[in-house]
């Protein structure tokens, strides 16, 4: 009576330490590998293991395993062959087994879960056959405690919540480009719109009077508006980007691409 009460002052003292864990915001790798290895000391297994997978691709994220090699590794086997394949083609989640192999050994597999969502696995294989009713209590506890910890504790994240911070880190480089770039622009526009207001006025000037210039200097000073009006053209698409496009050239050599970059439309006022 006095190991039964002790063993069930040492579940509540795992689910207790493992509350304290994920609200401290513990790495979940230290997590798991604590709450199999208590699991393992509670429950009397000969080894044990705790998978994390995402859950939309199934893909493994993490995974802590406890016990002698020899039956981790007997484990293992188990779990990456029929386990595995209940899971996947029965969409079964709770797996318990029985085999001969040196004697009895059972095997069972109980599902990590977090706010309906299948997120991992509780697996454990221990001597003879047991009756997992007794421990079904300790295991849903557990379960839900490792399942909050995987959407809670950092080192854990869905293919979603991944493709979430993805997307911010990426609008938040966007963001911090085209700032780069408004302040260039209205940099480069108060340096050059100065003295090509000049040069531009007085090649205009000049062509007003095209009856006292030979054609020659005509011709020279429509090329030197023609590229005037060019250069003025360029800071003003500067000054109207809003999504920047970058191309790389030869040698890594990266450079705005301004005709290629999306630019707001002239407003009416303009």
């Amino acid at each position: 009576m006095e190991q039964e009460i002790s063993k069930e002052g040492l579940k509540y003292q795992v689910l207790r330490l493992l509350a304290i864990r994920i609200n401290s915001s513990v790495p979940i790798k230290e997590i798991i590998q604590e709450g199999i290895a208590r699991a393992i000391e509670i429950m009397d297994l000969e080894a044990g293991s705790i998978s994390l997978w995402d859950e939309e691709t199934k893909e493994l994220v993490s995974e802590a395993v406890a016990g002698p090699k020899d039956k981790t590794d007997l484990l293992s086997t188990i779990e990456k062959g029929a386990i595995q394949v209940m899971r996947r083609d029965l969409k079964i989640e709770s797996v318990y087994l029985t085999f001969e192999k040196e004697g009895i050994h059972s095997v069972f597999s109980y599902p990590i879960r977090a706010d309906g969502r299948f997120l991992g696995a509780i697996t454990g294989l221990s001597q003879g056959s047991r009756n997992l009713i007794l421990e079904e209590e300790f295991l849903e506890a557990l379960g839900s405690q490792l399942g909050l910890a995987a959407t809670k504790a950092e080192g854990y994240m869905t293919r979603a919540e991944k493709k979430k911070i993805d997307d911010e880190r990426e609008q938040s480089i966007r963001s911090e480009r085209l700032s780069a770039i408004m302040h260039t622009s209205v940099a480069v526009n108060h340096e050059i719109n100065n003295p090509l207001t000049a040069i531009l006025g007085n090649a205009q000037l000049l062509l007003t009077r095209k009856e006292h210039l030979d054609q020659e200097t005509i011709e020279k000073l429509k090329i030197i508006e023609e590229n005037a009006l060019k250069i003025k053209e360029v800071t003003q698409n500067l000054l109207r980007i809003i999504e920047p496009v970058i191309t790389e050239y030869a040698g890594g050599v990266k450079m705005l691409d301004i005709e290629r970059s999306k630019k707001r439309e002239f407003s009416s006022e303009s």
